[in-house]
Order: C-alpha cells, then sequence, then structure tokens
C-alpha cells in the first residue's frame, strides 16, 4: 500500500514539475511578446512622427492636413461634394430619361417589324393560293388536251379560275 503511495505522490509530483514548468515558459513567451509589442509600438510611433514632421514641412501637404493627422479640408469638400451630388443625379436622371426613350422607339420598332412580318405573311398567303389554283388550272388544260389528243373524251372547255378571296 505504501508503494502504491509512494508511486501516485512521484506521479502528482512530477505532473506538477511539469506544469510548473509550462507555466513558466508560457510567462517567458508573454513577456517576451510584450516587450517586442512595446519595440513595435514605439518603433512605429517614431516613423508616424517622422512622417507627419515630413508633411508639416511641406506647404501642400500642411495645407491639407492637420497636426492630428485629419483632413481640413474635410467641411468644405463635403458642401462641394453636394454640389457634385446634385451635378450628378441630374446627370443620371438625364441619362435614364434617354434610355427610356431609346427602349421606347426600340419597342416601337418591334411592333412595326411585327406588323410588316404579318403583312408579308397575308401577301405569301394570298400568293400561295394563287399559285396553287394556277397549277390546277394548267394540270386541268394538260390533262384535257392529252385526253382529247388520245380520243378518250370529248373536248371540255377548261373551267375558268377565280382568284381567291383574300382572307384578312
Amino acid at each position: 500500500l505504501k508503494e502504491v503511495f509512494r508511486k501516485q505522490l512521484e506521479k502528482a509530483e512530477y505532473e506538477i514539475k511539469k506544469t510548473t514548468a509550462i507555466i513558466a515558459e508560457y510567462k517567458q513567451i508573454c513577456s517576451q511578446l510584450s516587450t517586442r509589442l512595446e519595440k513595435q509600438q514605439a518603433a512605429s510611433k517614431e516613423e508616424l512622427e517622422v512622417v507627419k514632421g515630413k508633411m508639416m514641412a511641406c506647404k501642400h501637404c500642411s495645407d491639407i492636413f492637420s497636426k492630428e493627422g485629419a483632413l481640413k479640408v474635410a467641411a468644405i469638400s463635403r458642401e462641394d461634394q453636394g454640389m457634385e451630388s446634385d451635378d450628378e443625379k441630374d446627370s443620371l436622371k438625364k441619362q435614364l430619361r434617354e434610355m427610356e426613350l431609346e427602349l421606347a422607339q426600340t419597342k416601337l420598332q418591334l411592333v412595326e417589324a411585327k406588323c410588316k412580318i404579318q403583312e408579308l405573311e397575308h401577301q405569301r398567303g394570298a400568293l400561295m393560293n394563287e399559285i396553287q389554283a394556277a397549277k390546277n388550272s394548267w394540270f386541268s388544260k394538260t390533262l384535257n388536251s392529252i385526253k382529247t389528243a388520245t380520243g378518250t373524251q370529248p373536248l371540255q372547255p377548261p373551267q375558268a379560275t377565280q382568284p381567291p378571296k383574300e382572307s384578312t
């Protein structure tokens, strides 16, 4: 029993040492990262101050930016932006009207084209009827002349063909 207890105690001590080592390593890593972060922040601040100094030394840049780094022309540009926005809206409205007019013209052309197609189809139908009537008349005349020549049937006057009535 003592042996089991001793093994458990050794195991617990080993786990404590292991956990303590991990904690110490974690603290060291955190400390190193904090130091690195502070150095980077300091370097960034210095670099920012150098850039600000150069900007303030430039006449053009110093007119645009304040010492805090904010734009000075923000209030002025908002007023100009309002006028530009109105001009842009007017321009867009004009473009919209032009596009609507173009769409209406295109629709009108489409309707006109459909009407023309329908008219041509009616004419085609009428012509097909006339052609069929002419074929029937020619075939009938040819058949009658063949029959007359062979003497199988007495001569009959050809039937007058009437042009077909156009349907609307």
